[in-house]
């Protein structure tokens, strides 16, 4: 066993709790870093023969009250599971129930619309500098991620040997969850790749296999922070996002704005909408269709929401109903 990096009276279950981890393939340096928060912790909390009881579990949760939700949640999460190993050495040991989890709080995805995409894309074309690549790239790759829902970092890993487009489809390489799918693309969406291959090569990048599809003025692979900055920048000019500080519509919701249309697409076509997650699911590479159905709600929002749009511009008045009927 590696050198014990626990000092309270459960160091030895910490450790072996830890090493089992490590043994399963799990990924442990965030968990290494919350064990070691709650050893510290119990140095100063157990005596050597004590185990972890509700009254420590919940002096544990009340000391996290002041960290971010999601840090909350990390930490009693872990806890729940070491806790569930150590009663199975101690029984006197308590299982921290789920309903100890905080609850996160998602913001509502933000839909975008035709017109603003293709707004955002001509404002992208106008950046500087002129006659660059940058405003071909940062255009074609909004384009990209409203017509497939790739995720951003999916979409910059690309390599030219990803791209098929005498088949149509984009192979993404083990990417979240240790997928590797085929996304295939619309003929209008193969035809404006290839345009911008086209260009891309005109300004003397690399077209070698495992070349980058999106790439910077030095020819490197596009990072995430420089597209953001940049996107942020052109939606926050054309009035589509709130200035800085404040919460608004962000890249990752071209992917709801994708699920979200497919799947109004699906209810126009009289589908089963439960039936068809699993195939959006693929397409979109979710671990389950679980992380699928979040888009059921927000196509229920959206449905709701044009019901009520509907309603108020072209239902009858209930007032003038009434004055109607009285006339006659």
């Amino acid at each position: 066993m590696a050198t014990c990096l626990f000092r309270s009276p459960l160091a030895f279950r910490l450790q072996c709790f830890l090493e089992t981890r490590k043994r399963a393939g799990q990924r442990t340096v965030a968990s290494q870093k919350i064990l070691i928060y709650l050893d510290r912790f119990l140095f100063s909390e157990l005596q050597p023969g004590e185990t972890i009881t509700r009254e420590v579990a919940e002096r544990w949760i009340k000391s996290l009250e002041s960290l971010s939700i999601g840090t909350r949640i990390n930490r009693i999460s872990m806890l729940r599971q070491f806790c569930l190993y150590l009663a199975h050495f101690d029984p006197r040991t308590c299982v921290v129930h789920r309903s100890f989890l905080p609850r996160r709080t998602h913001p509502a995805p933000y839909i975008y619309t035709r017109k603003e995409v293709r707004q955002i894309m001509a404002a992208a074309r106008r950046i500087g500098p002129r006659r660059s690549l940058r405003p071909v790239v940062v255009s074609h790759l909004v384009g990209l991620l409203y017509t497939t829902g790739l995720r951003i970092g999916e979409a910059l890993k690309l390599t030219l040997g990803d791209v098929d487009l005498k088949r149509g489809v984009l192979l993404i390489r083990e990417t979240k969850f240790k997928k590797t799918r085929h996304v295939p693309l619309s003929s209008s969406a193969v035809a404006q790749f290839q345009g911008y291959l086209r260009q891309r090569s005109m300004a003397g990048m690399s077209t070698a296999a495992d070349s980058p599809v999106f790439v910077n003025l030095r020819g490197k692979p596009y990072g995430e922070a420089a597209f953001t900055t940049i996107f942020l920048e052109i939606i926050r000019k054309l009035g589509i996002r709130k200035p800085p500080g404040q919460r608004g519509p962000r890249i990752h919701d071209f992917r709801h704005s994708f699920a979200v249309n497919r799947l109004l697409a699906w209810y126009r076509e009289g589908s089963n909408l439960a039936a068809k997650l699993p195939v959006l699911s693929t397409y979109l590479g979710h671990s389950t269709v679980t992380c699928t159905e979040v888009y059921l709600h927000a196509t229920a929002e959206l449905l709701e929401g044009v019901g009520r749009r509907f309603h108020s511009h072209f239902a009858v008045p209930q007032l003038a109903r009434k004055k109607t009927h009285g006339k006659h």
